[in-house]
Order: C-alpha cells, then structure tokens, then sequence
C-alpha cells in the first residue's frame, strides 16, 4: 500500500469533519455531562485521586480532553464545598462557570482539541484499512462517508467519553486485522485495548470480540501454536494499560466503577421512541435511531458494503463484521437507551463498509462512479441543511418530525441555549418561562426566565420575573415536551396542538401564549403550583 493513497483522503476526512464540527463547538452551550467531563478530568490530571466520577466513568477520556487546560492557571476550587463534598454536578457548573477563563474559551479549547485527536485517529486507521482492501477508490469513499458522519464528529466534538472509547475501538480492531501480527502487533494492540477500557465501561466488551475474531480469523502467520500465547501476551498488556490510566494505585477504582454501572443499566432508565415510553426499552430502538440519524447516502453505501464484506476472504470478513455487529446485538437488549451515542463503536466500520461500497461501484466504469459522486454529494448537502446543529439532525425519513422520534442526547442535550439567547434577542430579550433540559446556566448566555420544572444538574432559580403587557413566551425543551423524565409524560400535551414560534437549534420549542388564553390558564397553574405566584398572575390576567 502505498502512503500517497491515504494522504489525500485522510486531509478531506479531517477537512470536513473539522468544518462541521467547530461549527457545533461554537454554537452550543455544554451538554447535560460537559461540566463534569471536565472537571473530573482536569483534577484527576492535577491531583491525580479521581475523586470526582470515577464510579461512572474511567478516567482516560476525561483527563484527554482536559489536556489544553493544563497551561491556563485554573482555579481548582479545593475549599469549595462542591469539592470538599463530591458534590459533582454542583463542582462541574462551579469549574465552567465561574473560573478565571471564560466558559466558552474552556469549552471551546477542550472540544477542539478532542474533535481533532479522535478524528484523525480513527481516519488514520480507516484509511490504511480501507486503501489496503480497496486502494484509493475505498480510501475515499471512506474519507467522505467518515467526513459527513454526522454521529461521528457531533459526538467528538464534545467532551464525551463517547467518541475515545468508539475511536479505540476502532483502532484496536484494525490494528489486529492486519495480516502477519507480530508480537509487536500483539503488544500494541493490547495496549489499545487497555486504553479503550480506561475509557468507558461499556468497553468490557471489546477483549472478548477481540478474541472471538482472532479463533475466527484462521490466516497461517496466527497458527494455533504461536496465538494463544500472543494473546496472553496482548491480555497482559492491556492490563498494565489500564492500570496505569489509574496510576496503578488506584486501580481498585476500575472494578468498583464497572460494578457500579453494571448495577445501574440493569434497573434501566426512561427511554422515548415514536410516542412511546419505557423504563426497559425496546429491542429496535436502537436500529430505529441509526436510521434516522445518520445520512441516508451513507446508509445506503454502508449497507452495499456490508454485502461485500460479508464475501471477504474469511479472515478479513471476521474483522469487517465480528467486532460491530457483535457490540449491536449486546446493545440492543440494553434496559439504558438514552441516545445512539451508545452505538457509537460501530461507525467507523459504517464507514469503512462505505468505503467497500463506493469501490466497487467506482469499479463499474462511468455509471458506478456517476453514483457514487452523487451519494457523496447528497451526504453532503443533507448535513450542511442542519450546519451547525448537528446534534439535532434528522436524515430525510424523519427530518421534520424529529419529536416523534427520538429525545434526550439523540437531539436534546441542553446544547441550544445562544441559539435561544439569539431569538430572544430579535424579540427585545423580553423575560419568559423556561422548562430547560440540560446543564447550561441560561442566564450565562444573556437570557431573562422564569424556571418552570427545570430538569438541570444543579438548581436554576431564575434571574427574572415576568412583566405586565409584555408577550407571554414559554420555551420548553424537546425532552421535556415529550416527558421523557417527567412524573406525568404527558404533563404538556397541551402545547402540542399548537404552532411553536420558532424552534431555536431543533431542541428547544418557543411558543408565543399571548393571545393563547387556555394556554395562559395552563402555564399559570403549573407556575402557581411551583410557588411562583406573581408570575402566575401575570400569566394569568388575559
């Protein structure tokens, strides 16, 4: 394989998703876990105790992302109560918000730094895999899918442990692929492997898929009597791997973290998909939310893929299907189904499978390539409809409708606060009442509300009251609109026979009640229950 056929596709891949993402990093406020994210990874880097949230998640991904923070002269905080406390919601909105650097400048710092490090780790390994099984038209074909994957760079462009994790992964099964391992190949994969483990829980999987591939996988230079002790050898490895991520002192934290969140998935949590709820979810949520929320175009080539993958040599077939589709089945029957971010492992090879597609149309002369130029074309376009709210797009099927689907981080993750301050704005920036899902501080980005059942980290009181002959506007999240968490689900299906004003970013819907007055009735009586009487008065008086 030849260097020069990866240089070009790789540089486009990074181009893209650089494009589409940054404008993601500019435009949101911090998702509902990005405090904590960062803050948990700043003073494990710091202190080095991982005193902040180690029971649900490892430690890797976090201190990553807080690399760029190094250098700034934070404030740590260390005689706060948040901290003496472990309070870590509370400590994460006291690190963003009221450090000696701005929130934005934080944020903007640590997403840009993971959106690129992730980003070209999973490109370097998708194009060496994809040029050494299709040459060039393969290598391209994967950089363009990668490139408009909208799941993948709206998911690196956050301080995630979402997007390290499906990245090591990635990269650990590419790494095995290759034919002829060494134990040197052994030994980098294993401490891959021990990466992606101090990483996220949910990649206690990957060690036995692993393996499973490599008994499957039946090519000469892994013959029976040289691949068991290989394997001991990797197993080793990704032990000290993840040890090391712990400091080796504080290894202990690894199993009662994993034990932790084992216990928590078991009892499930609220789910939403199509107008239903459920504590246990469904065995097709996630394949619905694949559907909708990626590319049609990359869907349709990947799936084209897949059915050459399947007629690879054995060997090869094993890593090109073994590893993602084995992390599917584990993932469909999870009872925790809060957002396809929970699939994410299996997107590179999404893409590398689209990469198998566009090569072997690229091989049918002009006809085949005429396609595959408009399938990356139409990729395109339909991400750039949705430029720079990605996190809340929706391909053709549901575009339009995306409330009926989906809510919580599948589009709903807190992240539309500037795009709300904005329309606000064009409207005077009037005080309104806000029933907010995330962990953003609205009154950071300028906006004047009233909170009505705000489902937020730590306790938003409002920076405002409501004010006679001034317009009645109620902005309700999608995830709350649809009472995914709510005591009563159905708490606001008043609201949706109605026409929303405007829908700032896809995640949070405005309605104008000013001349609404049952509406007014209803949003009074949910303030005078909460104990917001003047408010209530306000609302009320039509």
């Amino acid at each position: 394989m030849r260097t020069a056929w990866i240089a070009g596709p790789l540089l486009l891949c990074l181009a893209l998703s650089s494009f589409f993402g940054i404008g993601l990093i500019r435009s949101a406020s911090p998702t509902y876990d990005e405090p904590v994210h960062l803050a948990a990874g700043y003073t494990d880097l710091v202190q080095g105790r991982y005193r902040l949230n180690a029971m649900d998640h490892p430690p890797l991904g976090e201190m990553w992302a807080a690399l760029p923070l190094l250098g700034m002269s934070l404030d740590r905080f260390a005689a706060h109560p948040a901290w003496i406390d472990a309070a870590v919601y509370h400590y994460g909105d006291l690190f963003l918000y009221h450090n000696r650097i701005s929130s934005d400048v934080l944020l903007a710092a640590s997403r840009s730094w993971s959106l690129l490090t992730w980003t070209l780790l999973v490109a370097w390994f998708l194009m060496v895999w994809s040029a050494r099984l299709e040459g060039p038209p393969g290598a391209w074909g994967a950089a363009v899918a990668l490139g408009c994957c909208v799941p993948w760079f709206s998911n690196a462009a956050l301080i995630t442990t979402d997007a390290p994790s499906a990245a090591l992964f990635f990269a650990a099964c590419a790494l095995f692929a290759i034919p002829g391992r060494s134990r040197r190949t052994y030994m980098l994969g294993g401490t891959i492997v021990g990466a992606a483990l101090a990483a996220k829980f949910n990649m206690i999987l990957l060690p036995p898929l692993i393996v499973f591939s490599l008994i499957v996988d039946p090519r000469a230079e892994d013959a029976r009597r040289n691949r068991w002790p290989r394997i001991a050898l990797a197993v080793a490895v990704a032990v000290v791997a993840l040890a090391a991520a712990y400091r080796f002192a504080y290894f202990d934290l690894y199993f009662r973290g994993l034990s932790a969140t084992l216990s928590r998935l078991a009892q499930g949590r609220g789910a939403y998909l199509l107008g239903n709820h459920s504590t246990t979810g469904w065995l097709w949520y996630y394949p619905a939310a694949v559907l909708v929320k990626t590319p049609l175009a990359l869907l349709l080539l990947s799936g084209w893929g897949l059915w050459k993958a399947v007629r690879q040599p054995r060997g090869e077939a094993a890593w090109l299907l073994i590893p993602p589709l084995g992390y599917a089945a584990v993932a469909l029957f999870s009872k925790t189904q809060i957002g396809y971010r929970h699939v994410l492992p299996i997107y590179p090879f999404i893409c590398l499978w689209a990469g198998l597609g566009v090569a072997d149309l690229w091989r049918r002369a002009n006809p085949g390539r005429a396609l595959a130029c408009a399938m990356g074309v139409w990729a395109a376009v339909s991400v750039a409809m949705n430029h720079p709210q990605h996190l809340s797009y929706f391909n053709e099927i549901a575009r339009g409708r995306s409330e009926q689907w989906l809510s919580d981080s599948n589009l709903d993750w807190g992240q539309d606060l500037p795009t709300l301050a904005r329309e606000l704005a064009a409207r005077g920036n009037p005080p309104f009442v806000l029933c907010y899902f995330g962990s953003g501080d609205p009154a950071a980005y300028g906006l004047r509300y009233v909170p009505l059942g705000i489902l937020a980290t730590v306790t938003r009181s409002g920076n405002a009251v409501l004010e006679r002959g001034a317009p009645v506007l109620f902005a309700v999240s999608e995830t709350n609109l649809v009472g995914t968490y709510m005591r009563d689900p159905a708490v606001f299906d008043w609201l949706r026979s109605r026409t929303p004003a405007a829908i700032p970013g896809g995640s949070i819907w405005l309605y104008d009640l000013t001349q609404d007055r049952e509406g007014r009735a209803r949003l009074a009586a949910m303030l005078a229950s909460l104990g917001r009487l003047g408010d209530a008065d306000v609302v009320g008086r039509f």
